[in-house]
C-alpha cells in the first residue's frame, strides 16, 4: 500500500470513528450542527497530503486527523452524559477553539434547553463586525427541533473593557438566555460587553 492509499485509509478510519460515536451517543437536534462540522473538518484535513512535503509534516497531519476524530467522539460522549446522566451541572463544551461551543444542560429531572454558539462564515460579516449565531434548543433530544436562533454582532478592533455585542431585544429581555450567551463567549476566550446586563432597563426603552 503506497502513501496515498494509506492516507485515504486513515481518512476512512477517522470517518468511521465519527460515525461510530454518532451511533453510540445520539444527540438529536445537535446533529444539525455537529455532523456537517466534523465532515467538513475531516475533508479539510484529508486534503493536506497534497501539500505535505516532509516526514514531519506528514506526522503532524496524520496526528491531526486522528486526534480530531478521537476528540469528536469524546465530545459526543460528554454532551450525551451532560443531558442524560446525573452529575454536576455541565460547562460549555468547546467544539472548535474560539468559534464554536455548546452547553447541553441536564435533562434528568426536568427538561432544560441546550445552547449553541458559533461563529458564522466570514461572508456573513458586515463592515466593522463579525457575525455569530446563538441558538436555543428547547427539546435537544428531538432531531426535528430546529431551535430559536439569534444573530449576535461583535465589534471588531481593540476593546479593553470587553467586546461590544449587539443582539435583538427579544434575546436581551430573556435574561436566562442572554446570560448564557455571555457565558458562551467567555468559554470561547472572548470577553463580551453585553449592554443589557449593565443597563437592566435598556430593553424597555
Amino acid at each position: 500500500m503506497d502513501l496515498v492509499d494509506s492516507y485515504q485509509a486513515l481518512c476512512r478510519g477517522a470517518l468511521l470513528v465519527a460515525e461510530s460515536a454518532e451511533d453510540a451517543y445520539r444527540l438529536g437536534a445537535l446533529d444539525r450542527f455537529l455532523k456537517p462540522w466534523i465532515r467538513e473538518r475531516l475533508d479539510r484535513l484529508g486534503s493536506l497530503l497534497e501539500s505535505c512535503d516532509t516526514r514531519r509534516e506528514l506526522a503532524e497531519d496524520t496526528r491531526r486527523l486522528a486526534t480530531t476524530a478521537a476528540g469528536y467522539s469524546h465530545l459526543r460522549n460528554e454532551l450525551f452524559s451532560d443531558v442524560h446522566h446525573t452529575r454536576p451541572e455541565p460547562p460549555w463544551r468547546i467544539v472548535e477553539t474560539g468559534t464554536f461551543a455548546i452547553r447541553a444542560q441536564s435533562g434528568v429531572l426536568l427538561e432544560q434547553p441546550t445552547f449553541v454558539l458559533r461563529r458564522l462564515a466570514a461572508a456573513a460579516d458586515v463592515p466593522g463586525a463579525a457575525t455569530w449565531e446563538f441558538t436555543v434548543i428547547d427539546n435537544p433530544s428531538d432531531a426535528g427541533d430546529t431551535g430559536t436562533s439569534f444573530v449576535a454582532m461583535i465589534s471588531n478592533g481593540d476593546h479593553p473593557g470587553g467586546v461590544p455585542v449587539q443582539v435583538a431585544k427579544e434575546l436581551e429581555t430573556n435574561r436566562a438566555w442572554y446570560q448564557q450567551l455571555g457565558h458562551g463567549f467567555y468559554a470561547l476566550g472572548i470577553t463580551p460587553f453585553l449592554p443589557a446586563i449593565y443597563d437592566p432597563d435598556r430593553h424597555r426603552k
